[in-house]
């Protein structure tokens, strides 16, 4: 394959460009790659740096066919994981790939962790925590919180704690005997008033979890090791492996489902339990009177509480009239703003309400773009889907931006139905803070 090789180095080590190269030069033959130029930038003490990205962005754009761009290690790319992953991605979308000449971890995202690290986190001190959760995973020993049904005694193994071990032993009997699914057995316990460890709801997600977890047979499943008798089984194996099967044979079979994604997610609340509403889409089939199917799709967002835990009402509004519904009193609200900000007489409190909403909002999309690195390390997620999180985080830093002006969006909402799905949701993450939803009311917080 075609290589280019990439170095960015300090001004004073500027006299290394040569062993760069030829390191770039044996890993071509070792390899059987075709070494064709490489580009350097020189970063000084004071000023800008020299831009051999750039040149070489600029070389693989006027050529044809596909590249192989060769850097020492993830540190050339970036000083931290994001500019890592925005050239990498950059590069994919040209038809570049990426490896280091690293022999240990030639993975440019692995390297990046290696080399690079999260934002905040010391390297040395997380790969010594990990070396020891790896020993006391081989014992059997229990890492961070014990899941539901079991603590940690006094010599750091497993104990059963008898009355969460009993909702563990009702879940699966619900399950396996009573022909329950994952959402009635959420509303079951919640209707009863049994409540999960921190004394919240159930929901589908905890209930599938604890189906799903051997540690409820005695298995320790940690670092790719699994020991068998670890501690003290709540469920037979019997009944556990029933509940597998059981799974495996109400999964949808022979459906491939990817419905569009709804742009108001993750801005929507239920005025009734404050929790999120999320987009639903149903199909649905039926017989007319002249013998022929006729088959329909209907888009809503419902309360999750009620979706996922069985519990607050069934509140649900159709995409179409609540999205219009919203983009009529955002024009509004935005108009509002702006003459206020202009008058002098805006609201601090709701300034300060809605900057803090942006910035939680640009916090957490941190998170997930860190998990989407890591997974991508893992050769589990592509480059063009990690870079949807990263446009993600985009929009929610301009949202945190935008708290404090009224950015000219207008000309924007008035072509709503013309703009793909991407850009509705920069839209909706940059200016809006929240949408409360009653069954005849709307309020949408900017």
């Amino acid at each position: 394959m075609r290589a280019i090789g990439y170095f960015r180095v300090e001004s004073e080590a500027a006299a290394d460009v040569a062993n760069l190269e030829d390191e770039f030069k044996q890993f071509c033959h070792l390899n059987m790659h075709r070494a064709l130029d490489t580009f350097v930038s020189i970063v000084p003490q004071d000023g800008e740096a020299d831009d051999g990205y750039g040149r070489m962005v600029q070389y693989i754009q006027e050529s044809t066919g596909e590249f192989l761009v060769v850097v020492p290690s993830a540190r050339h790319l970036g000083h931290d994981l994001e500019s890592v992953a925005r050239r990498l991605i950059t590069l994919d979308e040209m038809g570049a790939r990426v490896a280091c000449s690293d022999r240990e971890f030639p993975d440019p995202t692995q390297n990046a962790f290696q080399t690079l690290g999260i934002k905040g986190v010391s390297r040395t001190r997380s790969r010594t925590i990990k070396e020891s959760m790896q020993v006391r995973a081989a014992r059997g020993q229990p890492l961070g919180r014990p899941s539901y049904g079991y603590r940690i005694g006094g010599e750091g193994t497993l104990e059963v704690v008898k009355n969460e071990a009993a909702v563990v032993e009702m879940i699966f009997k619900l399950y396996t005997k009573n022909g329950l699914g994952l959402r009635l057995i959420a509303q079951h316990l919640n209707e009863r008033g049994i409540g999960t460890r921190r004394g919240g709801n159930w929901n589908i997600v905890g209930i599938r979890d604890i189906l799903r977890n051997p540690a409820y047979i005695g298995t320790s499943t940690r670092f790719g090791m699994r020991r068998a008798n670890a501690h003290e089984a709540i469920v037979p194996p019997e009944v556990f492996r029933v509940a597998q099967d059981q799974t495996r044979a109400r999964r949808p079979v022979g459906r491939v489902m990817n419905p569009e994604p709804f742009p108001l997610s993750g801005v929507v609340y239920c005025a009734y339990c404050g929790n999120k509403m999320m987009g639903a889409t149903k199909r649905q089939s039926w017989k007319r009177k002249d013998g022929r199917r006729s088959t329909n799709v209907y888009r809503y967002y419902q309360c999750q509480t009620r979706n996922n835990q069985s519990l607050c009402g069934y509140h649900t509004w159709t995409q179409s009239a609540l999205e219009a519904t919203v983009l009529g009193q955002l024009k509004y609200a935005l108009l509002a703003r702006d003459a206020q900000e202009r008058a002098g007489d805006g609201d601090q409190s709701k300034r300060d309400e809605v900057r803090a909403i942006m910035e939680s909002r640009g916090t957490n999309a941190e998170r997930r773009f860190q998990r989407a690195m890591k997974r991508s390390a893992k050769g589990e997620m592509s480059l063009k889907v990690l870079g949807e999180y990263l446009q993600e985080l985009d929009a929610a830093r301009r949202g945190a931006a935008n708290a404090e002006s009224t950015p000219d969006v207008l000309s924007a909402l008035d072509r709503w139905d013309s703009l793909d799905i991407d850009e509705q949701r920069a839209i909706v993450t940059e200016q809006v803070a929240r949408v409360v939803v009653e069954d005849n009311k709307v309020e949408v917080v900017v």
